[in-house]
């Protein structure tokens, strides 16, 4: 092989490239940026537009369902989901994979530009944005433990916020639960009416009297000068002497009619850190940032603020998701670590020689560094999915070179030089590296292919186990013959040492192993149907225990972090929403595994974060505490609340099962929907059921009677505004108070808009400016209306949600799947929803792209044999990999999850490289004339130690990884069981069935070779009798074993 052999000859250059490679890779592991998850730019853009004031149902018509039809005529739009809250409206579209994000935002931004004139005047500019999966908080901040909100606001605003914005790779800050200072002005209703006010004519003079406006310039014929015209309020006492009217020759001023008052924005949320009424602020990270740095930033911000707090102020980092990425890739990088040495300990106990395992050892080292580069220059992160293939892929680097060595020293015992060994030997086993190595890459390569937004996530896994492998058979052709060549020789001597005399030992028995397996091989290749029986037996065996396993997309993973959420019933004020959230902090503050809780409280809703200590601390996962807090939770009036863990990059935080129900009539959905949930209330396997339709919030609507207002001169305009100025508020203007100008609203006194009642003494303007009342030209409707409303694809979605307990979410999904399918009324449909459903939309792609593996395993294995045939007898070793797969899974108790089924789509890499291995040797052996059965003993007999070396080394390289117990080990354990039970089985089983398998196919194509016998060439008849003659030895030596 001539890059083994300008190795060889150039030493000095091959260490070059090993150093500069080195140095490029350690650079390149400094940079690379340490995140939870790959950054993934999905095809998602929402359209958020809000309107004051409006009715779920108003906005729904008005605002919603015209931006639906606009946006669903972009090409590429695959779904739209929209939720609609009172004033609020946001909907989500999502386009095809592989539509840029940022070409798909813009033209949604044109859509909705183009149907502006048909939205509601008074509503907000839309907000267009690109859906970013890392924006979420990184870092979460209480400030807390004054009663003075007022003051804890101004620092957070004035002083933190500025110099959390300082730091690198900050891109946004959400603050809740603090006080906005506004202007606030409150109308008298009575005095209004003594004077015939209405309040159009005091916003109107507001607006007017509190402006600055440009007047135009004035020119001498060199220079210009331009006129401003101001009348800006300088102090808040200067609001109360605008003039509104000359009411009968007095002039009537803001003070006469109402009160001025420096306040505060309604609160609509509040905060609360252990109890304490705080201000929460969450920082979340610019798109590609590095997560542990800007955490790092942030948290050297807080501790550099607690110095200069003002009196009575504290404040404390909440939640720090920085802290879970160093913890899972410090326990990633110390199982690489572990398995390094465990797959260079077991080069050494076969190979005997420090020189060899040093070489082993430098290869293996070079290879996971040189990986970092390709990663560098993919522009991908350090984050779960790599460093989890990197430590599934640690016994993988070392194969190549093991196989390499092992045959380098085969030939160094045949009496060859070092140089001619390392040449000779490397030349020798090339092709089959390289067919064994793009065997394992034509298995994890169609990886990266799977769709949806679980496929953006393996790319990197994928990815980063085909760099890696490439990297380690470019060092195995390069480094290790250099150095084999310099450093290998034939030991002699080390007999009378402890070591020596211990090796000694261990080769005789391994010899005796090898010579037993060639005895047993020979027997069974007589009993070649009794084998292939069972097997297939064993194989369908293991079939029987999938069901007991159950299934799960992705393993449930303890990152110490619960997540209560409570909706409460509709209407409550903010004040008892508090005094219901209270009761839940109390339910919690009592296990003992709390560290702190942190709440956010609104009108309709509250959520608990809640940090549990350190597993290492607790005997029970976060998974089983939060199914107890949820227990503890219903026996809480007034509220829907559950609790559940937190899982992978965010994912697991909902509820183990949805299903989105959908249809065109809302009503029908909503009644299938309640009828669904009553049945699960009754399953003692589900817990917290509930759906997203809540009972609607009381409402008071004013219906105008358009013949009586036109007769009495009242618009109906007047009527919607004066009643949204008194009952809401009306923002006419800004007041500059220096540092910041706060907004100026009007309103009606608090004592004068408490109750239905209040309506009736409120009055418009009609014919001759004669003051109309409010009930004169409307009447009151009582009803309720939505508090929320949700859609799919423009139709009425409800969502129905449940934990599970007793069983998989993925086990119970499906079954309550199909029954609630048996009993879908017309007109309704029903799909998954949650994180499972988006798993399962890549579901689909997974298994195409695990064929797609199989395909391109088969014509690696092709192209290395020169033959379509042969490689079948490596295909029929295939299945016996999940025999070992599925039993380590069942005895470590872990469930069927994607990842598991990705360990499995790896073994078939792994049983093709040793079934590559052993019909190499074989056909090289059959070609220098020795009979069939005799080359496929011969070559399991010289095989079997590279193979049991590589499958060991491979064993021992995920053995750490399947036995820890750090952060984040729940993703990768499944993989690694799985990968080891196969390993295991696969090894011992494939040393049989691969060469039986090859010799009945052997058999089929001389039988077709003597069907066509007569259309042959005289050279092939030739063969043809060659065949034969196999044949008929393989019968003698068969008599002979039997004898």
């Amino acid at each position: 092989m001539k890059i083994a052999d300008i190795s060889i000859k150039r030493p000095v250059f091959i260490i070059v490239i090993m150093i500069t490679l080195t140095i490029l890779g350690f650079v390149s592991y400094k940079s690379l940026a340490l995140n939870d998850m790959p950054d993934a730019d999905l095809p998602y853009v929402s359209v958020m537009i809000t309107e004051n004031g409006a009715t779920p149902e108003e906005i729904e018509t008005k605002i919603t369902k015209e931006v639906e039809d606009a946006v669903q005529q972009i090409s590429g739009v695959q779904s739209l989901t929209s939720t609609i809250n009172s004033g609020y409206s946001q909907t989500t579209i999502e386009f095809d994979l592989g539509i840029d994000p940022s070409t798909a935002a813009q033209e949604v931004r044109d859509k909705i530009s183009g149907i502006r004139g048909n939205l509601p005047t008074d509503i907000n500019d839309p907000i267009v944005s690109k859906f970013d999966m890392s924006a979420s908080a990184i870092v979460s901040i209480a400030v807390y433990g004054t009663d003075d909100n007022q003051k804890a606001s101004d620092f957070v605003d004035n002083t933190l916020k500025n110099k959390l914005y300082s730091v690198s790779g900050v891109g946004s800050i959400n603050v809740s639960g603090e006080d906005t200072r506004e202007i606030h002005i409150k109308l008298d209703n009575d005095k209004m009416l003594k004077y015939g006010l209405t309040a159009s004519a005091v916003l109107n003079s507001i607006k007017t009297d509190n402006t600055d406006q440009s007047s135009g310039k004035v020119s001498d014929g060199n220079n210009e000068i331009s006129i401003t015209t101001t009348s800006k309020i300088q102090k808040i006492e200067d609001f109360k002497n605008i003039v509104i009217e000359n009411v009968k020759g007095t002039e009537v001023r803001v003070k006469d009619v109402a009160t001025v008052e420096d306040g505060v924005e309604e609160r609509t949320s509040q905060a609360y850190y252990n109890g304490n009424k705080a201000i929460g602020i969450d920082v979340v990270k610019q798109s590609g940032s590095n997560t542990v740095e800007v955490a790092k930033g942030v948290k050297n911000v807080v501790e550099e603020v607690k110095h200069s707090l003002p009196e009575g102020l504290s404040i404390d980092i909440v939640s720090d998701n920085s802290q879970s990425i160093e913890d899972t890739v410090d326990d990633v990088m110390k199982t690489i670590y572990e398995g390094c040495i465990l797959a260079v300990i077991i080069v050494f106990l076969f190979l005997h020689e420090w020189e060899s395992t040093i070489i082993s050892a430098f290869s293996l080292l070079i290879s996971v560094i040189t990986t970092f580069i390709c990663l560098k220059l993919m522009h991908f992160t350090l984050n779960t999915m790599s460093l989890m293939s990197l430590s599934l892929a640690v016994g993988l680097l070392i194969d190549d070179a093991i196989v390499v060595i092992e045959n380098i020293i085969r030939h160094l015992h045949m009496g060859k030089r070092p140089f001619e060994a390392a040449r000779d030997a490397t030349s020798e086993i090339g092709f089959a590296v390289i067919a064994t190595t793009s065997a394992v890459i034509a298995v994890f390569l169609p990886l990266a292919m799977i769709s949806g937004m679980i496929g953006k996530y393996f790319i990197e896994f994928a990815l980063t186990i085909v760099f890696s492998m490439a990297v380690s058979l470019f060092v195995s052709f390069t480094l290790v013959p250099m150095m084999a060549s310099k450093m290998l020789k034939i030991s002699d001597g080390k007999k009378s040492t402890i070591i020596g005399r211990a090796f000694v030992v261990f080769d005789k028995k391994f010899e005796y192993v090898s010579e037993k397996y060639s005895h047993l091989l020979k027997f069974l290749l007589t009993k070649r149907v009794v084998v292939l029986i069972v097997c297939g037996a064993m194989f369908f065996s293991s079939l029987l225990l999938i069901k007991s396993l159950g299934f799960n997309m992705l393993p449930t993973t303890d990152k110490g972090i619960i997540n209560v959420k409570a909706d409460f019933d509709s209407g409550i004020t903010l004040d008892k929403a508090i005094e219901k959230t209270k009761k839940i902090e109390e339910c919690i503050d009592k296990y003992p595994e709390v560290k702190y809780m942190y709440s956010t409280v609104e009108n309709s809703s509250a959520s608990v974060s809640i940090t549990l200590v350190d597993k290492k601390e607790r005997k029970d996962t976060s998974k089983v505490i939060a199914q107890k807090i949820s227990d503890d939770l219903k026996s809480l009036s007034g509220m829907e609340v559950y609790a559940s863990a937190s899982s992978m990059g965010g994912f697991g935080s909902s509820k183990d099962v949805t299903y989105n129900i959908v249809g065109d009539d809302r009503e029908k959905v909503i009644a299938f929907a309640q009828k669904i949930k009553e049945e699960m209330e009754n399953d003692l396997q589900a817990a917290d059921v509930g759906i997203n339709a809540k009972t609607g919030i009381p409402e008071v609507k004013m219906v105008v009677d358009r013949d009586k207002a036109a007769d009495l001169g009242v618009k109906s305009s007047d009527v919607a505004s004066t009643l949204n100025t008194f009952f809401n508020y009306s923002t006419v203007s800004k007041y500059d108070g220096g540092k910041d100008r706060y907004d100026v609203k009007v309103m009606l006194k608090d004592d004068q808009r408490k109750s239905i009642e209040d309506l009736n003494g409120i009055y418009v303007s009609g014919t001759n400016n004669k003051l109309i009342p409010v009930n004169q030209v409307s009447k009151k409707v009582i009803g309720r209306t939505s508090s929320s409303l949700h859609r799919y694809n423009k139709q009425a979605e409800v969502s129905l949600s449940c934990n599970v307990k007793g069983k998989t979410a993925g086990t119970f999904q499906t079954e309550y799947l199909n029954k609630i399918k048996s009993e879908l009324p017309d007109g309704v449909s029903l799909s998954v929803g949650g994180m499972n459903g988006t798993m399962q939309k890549s579901l689909s792609s997974f298994g195409l792209c695990a064929l797609l593996s199989i395909v391109f395993l088969y014509l690696v294995m092709a192209a290395q044999f020169e033959s379509f045939v042969e490689p079948m007898a490596v295909m029929f070793a295939l299945p016996l990999a999940m025999i070992g797969a599925i039993i380590a899974l069942f005895i470590c108790r872990s469930e069927l999850s994607i990842m598991a089924l990705i360990g499995i789509v790896m073994l078939m890499g792994l049983v093709a490289k040793n079934g590559i291995l052993l019909i190499d040797a074989a056909k090289e052996r059959m070609e220098n004339g020795m009979n069939r059965n005799e080359a496929l003993v011969e070559a399991g007999f010289v095989r079997l130690r590279p193979i049991i070396m590589t499958t060991l080394a491979m064993i021992l390289g995920m053995l750490p990884t399947a036995v820890a117990t750090g952060a984040g080990t729940e993703m990768r354990k499944p993989m690694a069981e799985a990968v080891i039970g196969g390993l295991i089985t696969s090894t011992i089983l494939t040393l049989f069935v691969v060469p039986i398998a090859y010799t009945l196919l052997d058999g089929l194509k001389r039988r077709i070779l003597k069907i066509f016998s007569k259309n042959l060439s005289p050279k092939d008849i030739h063969k043809d009798l060659e065949l034969q003659e196999e044949l008929k030895n393989d019968i003698e030596d068969n008599l002979k074993i039997r004898k």
